[in-house]
Order: structure tokens, then C-alpha cells, then sequence
């Protein structure tokens, strides 16, 4: 956990008013409204007929694109606190790391700025890092740095993967464990994992919002234990009741087959990326992880929350 004392950073308060999301329709925002029960809430989203899951009495929605300033005009009046979940774990077309991550958050805290808002939460990710070798990594680490900068009273969150019904990560693997006659473990698959659960995420948000002394502080969120890649793997298929043999496949050969599947449809592509085959070369484990002390109480541990990848809710996104 880091803090800065800059002399820049607004007092913070308790947080009552109205409170935007950006990105609120997804994963984490859907646990995240859930968390915060009544609050009045107002979500950011690109098409609002696709945002139909997150009605509710409370929550108001508006269109706008973190990429396009000009749609965010406006978006934050009425606004105490914004919580900034918006990314990508791929790129995609104009839909790259620097766009979205790093300009996106810049766009949304200038609006935030402006329209007089007076707490910013921002989700980051561990392993963010000043290394434009990992090109998501550097993003967000540049993305830190504009609301660090912003003499907004910040909080930002840095879990590591996230793990919950619905999520990418966890489902995939469960899938390639379901249909894989043998299972590849990209690499050595010692690189080390420490899966949050997405209601203590959300949580953990919360959290920061009732508790002004969290402003100026950086979180590091992982769940009850940390694993290797291929540990992981063994817990999945301990859920799955399907123990598979594994097969090693070195990095760079992958990182061929990734590069080869490019023009196909993504459904027959691997479901890896280059830049998550780079990121394995990191840990994405914490010894300072701040969970237990935001929640209240020890998190779960992956074992202990993965009961939604059977009965075939691992297909569902």
C-alpha cells in the first residue's frame, strides 16, 4: 500500500451524494451497483439499449465514450464521486492500451475536474509499472499517474486477476480444462497468481468511499493464497472433478501459433493474447495486499469461490 502526502490532494469526505461509474455494465460494475445497494448512482456507458441488466430505481444512465471527450460533457455534473473501471485486456482496431486506459482515464479525470467532483476511485491493476514493454502495464501505470496528479482526493485499487460468475479469466481456463483432451500449461507455469473475488473488489470500492482517510492511498487486492499458473489449473480441474494430464508448451512457439490464428475468428483463435504471453513473465501475486483490511475479513480463496464453473455456468459471460 503506497500514500502520498502532496499538498495538492483535495480533503476528502464521507461520500453520500451520487456517485458515476464508468464502465458499470461490465464485470466488475455489475458486482460493483450490487454493492452499493440504494446509493444513487449514475452509469457511463457507450449504447444504452445494451445496458438494460443494470436498471434499477436508483440508477440513471448515460451514454458516453471514455476515448471521446466531447461525449463526456456534462456526464459528471451533479457528481460527488466517480469510480473509473473502464479498460481492455486486448486491443482490438483504435481500441488499443493507450486509448482507452491511459487517454481515457486522462479524458475522464479532466471531466471530472471540471464538473467539481470531489473523490475519484481508480481501477488499476497489479504488475502496473513504468515498462512499455508490457504495453496494458504501462497504461496503467501512465493512467495512475494522471489521477495521482489530478489534485482530486484519489484512491486506487490495483487487484490482481479477478475472479467471480462471469468473469474472463477463470472461465477460460475452465472451458480449456472441459474440452481439452490435455491441457497446455504456456510456459513453466510457476508464474504466481493471488485471484480476488469480485464482491470483495467491490467491496473494497465501497469501502473507500465511507473512508476519507483511504484517499491518497494505492491498494494492492488479492484474494486468501496465491498459486502458480499450473496450480491454478489443478484447482480448476479439482472443481470440475476432471483431472487432465498437461503438456508444457514453450512461450515463444505460442506466441507463433497466437500470431498465425490472428485472421481467423476470434472463437478459433487460442484464448490468450501476446500481451497477457508477456505478462506471464511477471508475478501477479501481493505480500501487501490490502483486502482483508478493507473487507473486514480474511478473502476467499479460489478454491473456496469457484463453484459457478460447474453445471456448465463456465460458458456464460
Amino acid at each position: 500500500m503506497n500514500f502520498t502526502d502532496s499538498d495538492d490532494l483535495a480533503e476528502a469526505q464521507p461520500v453520500t451524494g451520487k456517485i458515476l461509474i464508468t464502465g458499470g455494465a461490465g464485470f466488475v460494475g455489475t458486482n460493483l451497483i450490487a454493492a452499493l445497494g440504494t446509493r444513487p448512482i449514475r452509469v457511463l456507458v457507450r449504447d444504452s439499449r445494451r445496458a438494460a441488466k443494470i436498471a434499477r430505481s436508483n440508477v440513471e444512465i448515460v451514454e458516453g465514450d471514455v476515448t471521446q471527450p466531447e461525449t463526456l460533457r456534462g456526464a459528471m455534473d451533479g457528481i460527488e464521486a466517480v469510480i473509473h473501471l473502464v479498460a481492455v485486456i486486448s486491443e482490438e482496431g483504435r481500441a488499443t492500451f493507450d486509448t482507452v486506459i491511459r487517454q481515457g482515464t486522462v479524458n475522464v479525470v479532466s471531466e471530472a475536474k471540471r464538473a467539481g467532483v470531489a473523490r475519484f476511485l481508480q481501477m488499476s491493476a497489479l504488475g502496473a509499472r513504468n515498462d512499455p514493454r508490457f504495453g496494458y502495464f504501462e497504461a496503467k501505470w501512465q493512467a495512475e499517474k494522471a489521477v495521482e496528479q489530478s489534485g482530486l482526493a484519489w484512491t486506487i485499487f490495483r487487484p490482481s486477476v479477478i475472479f467471480g460468475p462471469g468473469d474472463e479469466f477463470i472461465n477460460t481456463l475452465a472451458r480449456l480444462v472441459k474440452t481439452a483432451p490435455i491441457v497446455p500449461v504456456v510456459g513453466n507455469g510457476r508464474s504466481r497468481f493471488q485471484p480476488v473475488a469480485v464482491g470483495e473488489v467491490a467491496i473494497a470500492f465501497v469501502h473507500a468511499l465511507d473512508h476519507p482517510e483511504c484517499a491518497g492511498h494505492i491498494y494492492e487486492l488479492g484474494g486468501g493464497n496465491s498459486y502458480s499458473y499450473e496450480a491454478m489449473l489443478d484447482v480448476i480441474a479439482h472443481q470440475l472433478g476432471k483431472p487432465k494430464p498437461k503438456v508444457h508448451i514453450p512461450v515463444n512457439l505460442m506466441k507463433l501459433v497466437v500470431k498465425l490464428s490472428k485472421p481467423l475468428p476470434k472463437a478459433l483463435r487460442p484464448p490468450v493474447t501476446d500481451e497477457q504471453l508477456r505478462m506471464l513473465a511477471i508475478d501477479n501475486a501481493t505480500e501487501s495486499s490490502a483486502t482483508a483490511e478493507l473487507i473486514g475479513r480474511k478473502p476467499l480463496s479460489l478454491e473456496d469461490g469457484i463453484d459457478y464453473i460447474t453445471a456448465g455456468k463456465a460458458s456464460k459471460r
